[in-house]
C-alpha cells in the first residue's frame, strides 16, 4: 500500500468515526466525512465503496484493540494482576478510541445488526476465552464462586460507561469530557470494586493493588 493512498484511508476513518459518533449512522452523510477528512468525496467511494463498508472498517478498527485487551486478562495466571491489567486495557482504549469507542457502543446499543460476521466470530471466540479464563481461577479457588459470564458482563459494562455516558459524566466532574486523571481514577474505582467483590482478602493481602493506565 503506498503512503499516499494509506494516509488518506486514515484520514477518511478517523473523520468517519467522528461523523458516525457525532451523528450516528443512518444520519451522516459521506459529503461530510470527505469534508472532515479534506478529501473528495469521489476518494471515498475509491477507497471504501460505500458508506456501509466503510462504517464497518470503523467496526473492525475498534474490534483489534479490544482482543488485544482480552489477551492481557490471559497472560498472567494470577486473577489480580490479569483482571487489573484487562480493567485498565479497556479504560485506555475509551481514553485513546473516544469516537470508534462511542461508535461500537451505538451499534451494540442497537442490536449490532451492521456488526460484520467477522467481528462477530472474533469478538464471540474471545468472549469464551476470557469467561474460561475466569471460570477456572474460581474453580482453583483463585476467585470467589460468582458466574463467570456475569462478571464479564459487568466489568464490560462498568468499562463502556466511559463512552455511554458522555453527558452524565461531564456532569458529574464539571468537565467537558473526561481527563487522564478521569480515566486513571476510573479505573483504579472499578479494579478495586471488582477484586473487592471476587478476589480472597488473603490473596489481596499477598498482591497489593496497583493502579495504572
Amino acid at each position: 500500500m503506498s503512503r499516499i493512498r494509506q494516509h488518506n484511508q486514515h484520514l477518511i476513518l478517523e473523520a468517519a468515526s467522528a461523523e458516525f459518533a457525532a451523528k450516528g449512522f443512518d444520519a451522516t452523510q459521506t459529503r461530510d466525512i470527505a469534508a472532515r477528512a479534506g478529501v473528495p468525496k469521489a476518494n471515498l467511494y475509491y477507497y471504501f465503496q460505500s458508506k456501509e463498508n466503510l462504517y464497518a472498517k470503523v467496526l473492525l478498527g475498534f474490534v483489534e484493540p479490544l482482543l488485544a485487551a482480552s489477551a492481557v486478562l490471559r497472560e498472567s495466571d494470577d486473577p489480580i494482576v490479569g483482571l487489573q491489567a484487562y480493567i485498565a486495557a479497556r479504560i485506555r482504549i475509551a481514553r485513546e478510541h473516544p469516537h470508534i469507542a462511542k461508535v461500537f457502543s451505538s451499534e451494540l446499543l442497537l442490536g449490532a445488526r451492521q456488526l460484520p460476521a467477522e467481528c462477530r466470530d472474533l469478538l464471540y471466540a474471545e468472549a469464551q476465552r476470557n469467561v474460561e479464563c475466569l471460570r477456572s481461577w474460581i474453580d482453583r479457588g483463585l476467585l470467589a464462586p460468582v458466574d463467570p459470564q456475569h462478571l464479564m458482563l459487568f466489568i464490560w459494562s462498568a468499562t463502556r460507561t466511559y463512552t455511554n455516558l458522555g453527558w452524565q459524566m461531564a456532569h458529574i466532574t464539571g468537565q467537558k469530557k473526561p481527563r487522564d486523571a478521569d480515566y486513571r481514577n476510573a479505573a483504579a474505582t472499578i479494579t478495586r470494586l471488582v477484586l473487592g467483590g471476587v478476589v480472597p482478602e488473603v490473596a489481596q493481602a499477598k498482591q497489593p493493588l496497583m493502579f495504572a493506565t
